[in-house]
Parts: C-alpha cells; structure tokens; sequence
C-alpha cells in the first residue's frame, strides 16, 4: 500500500477516535437519565437508517458472505458496545474510557493468535509507550477495580475481535465493503431491539430530555454511522495492532472533553491530576514512534 493511503486511513481513524472521546461524557450524561439499551437502540437504529438510505443501491450485487461478515462484525460491536455503555453507567467516564483503550494491548495478542501475525518492532514499542500512557492517565493506579470496570473490560473483547475480523473480511478482494458495514449496523440495531424487548423496554416509546436527543443525533450520526463505516472502509490499508494504536487515543479525547462538560449529576467535570497529562504525552509518542518507516509497518506472517 502507499504511505499516502496508510497516513489518510491513520488520520481518519483518528478523527473516528476523537467523535469516540467526546462521547464518553455525553453517553454517561444520557444513560442517567435513559436506559442504555433504549440509547443504543436508538443510535444503532438512526445510524443503521442513515447508512441503509445513502448505500442501499449498492445492496443490488449483495452476496451472502458480505450478510455473514458484516453480521459476525455486527454481533462483536453489539457486545462491546452494549458492555461498554452499561458498565459506563456504574463507573467514571475518564475510568472507562481508560480501560477501553487497553485493547491497544490485547488487539496485537489475539491478532497474533488468530492471523498469526505478529507487529513490526516500531509500532510494539509504540504500543508499549500507549499502554504505560494509559497507566498513567488513570493516575497510575489500578485499585478500587468495580463492576463497572469490569463489564467495560469484558467489552474490550467485543471491540478486540470487530477490529480483526474487520481485518480479515475487508481484505478479501471479491466483497463490498459497503455491504459489510450496512449489516454490521443492521445486526447491532436487530440485536439492540431483540434485548431491548426482553428486558421490557420500549426505546420508541420513552420520554426523550434535549439532551438525549443531542446525544442520540451525535452518537448515532458522527459516533456510529460515520465512524464504523469508515473504520470498515479503511482499515485495509493498516493493521489492527495500528489501529488499536490509533484508537489508544481515545481515553485521552475522553479525558478532555470530560474536563470541558461537567456531569449531570454532579455538575462538575472530571478534572486530571498532572500525571494524567503526561499519560497523554506518552500516547502521543507511542502513536509517532509507530508512524516511524510507514511503508515498513506490514505485520509479520507466521510460518
């Protein structure tokens, strides 16, 4: 791939990450006051439409597989997703948004296990500056680990194996990319709905804040139908261990924002002690370092 693709696919995750950052504080606003399966209902259900109403010419050529693939990454984002905005509902929104970021740890580990692909030296070196980054940006300490944390742990892996999965499905040259980020959306919002009704809940008939709203359009527009449609379209042209790099990022946009909108609850923000910002300086690096040698950062097949 050239290094023009690879640096326009880092610079678009980067902007998805940033839409993620923000959100963090405005889902754990909206979740106070809505259930979260209503909320993801709701946002799969927009961005679904809105993706559907733009592509849907393109699902004249749809092929099973593209139904299958796009499904199976539908079903991951499904079960990251809805751990991760439930278990937000119990714990900080810079706390979460930390410990989503450890997957830049457990992508290259199970990309390892399941393509058998093991990342360059560069970008391990900048995984390990991200990670020791986000040790510190949650104050570097690990205690008072509660449910919360670790339903949002447990989400890590929905996200670990969309990513992979993203990786393994896209770069098949014979499917549409388009057609697999269509139904990855619609089987999030089919299985939103399905859990929504088990659980008695009616996410089309609730009563909806201006703020929900807000954040509904936000998340739903920005934060799910652009986002992961163009995560599908360019994480062909890096790796997954890059693009757990890249989404590293996350937990420092997280902690910005949640400094710059106070909770509802509280009416505070969340303010960072100075070891925090020097965890982001450390991600930052990490990032750089694995920017290193563009044309070289192919993972390594295993023989």
């Amino acid at each position: 791939m050239s290094a023009r693709k690879k640096i326009l696919a880092d610079a678009i995750l980067l902007f998805i990450t940033m839409i993620w950052g923000s959100s963090f504080v405005l889902m754990k606003n909206t979740i106070s006051q809505l259930h979260p399966l209503a909320f993801l209902t709701l946002r799969f259900l927009l961005a679904w439409l809105i993706i559907l109403l733009i592509f849907h010419k393109n699902l004249k050529n749809l092929k099973i597989k593209e139904m299958v693939y796009g499904s199976l990454i539908g079903f991951f984002l499904f079960l990251g997703m809805a751990l991760q905005v439930v278990g937000l509902k119990y714990t900080y929104a810079s706390k979460s948004a930390f410990i989503t970021g450890l997957t830049v740890v457990l992508v290259p580990i199970f990309a390892a296990i399941v393509e058998r692909r093991i990342p360059r030296a560069n970008v391990m070196v900048g995984v390990i500056f991200a990670f020791t980054g986000l040790y510190l940006l949650n104050g570097a300490k690990l205690s008072q680990f509660n449910f919360g944390d670790f339903l949002t742990l447990l989400a890590d892996f929905g996200f670990v194996f969309q990513i992979i999965f993203i990786d393994i499905f896209t770069s098949r040259e014979d499917v549409n990319p388009v057609n697999i980020a269509i139904f990855q959306l619609m089987s999030g919002a089919v299985l939103y709905i399905i859990f929504s009704a088990a659980f008695g809940i009616n996410p089309l008939n609730i009563k909806l804040t201006l703020d929900s709203v807000f954040t509904i359009l936000i998340t739903g527009v920005l934060g799910t139908a652009l986002a992961f449609t163009a995560q599908v379209f360019v994480q062909k042209y890096t790796t997954p261990t890059h693009t757990a790099l890249i989404f590293s990022a996350e937990p420092v946009f997280g902690a910005i924002f949640s400094a710059i909108i106070p909770s509802v609850a509280t009416h505070t923000t969340e303010i960072l002690p100075l070891i925090s910002y020097a965890g982001c300086g450390l991600i930052l690096i990490g990032m750089i370092i694995a920017e290193l040698n563009p044309d070289k950062n192919l993972d390594t097949e295993l023989s």
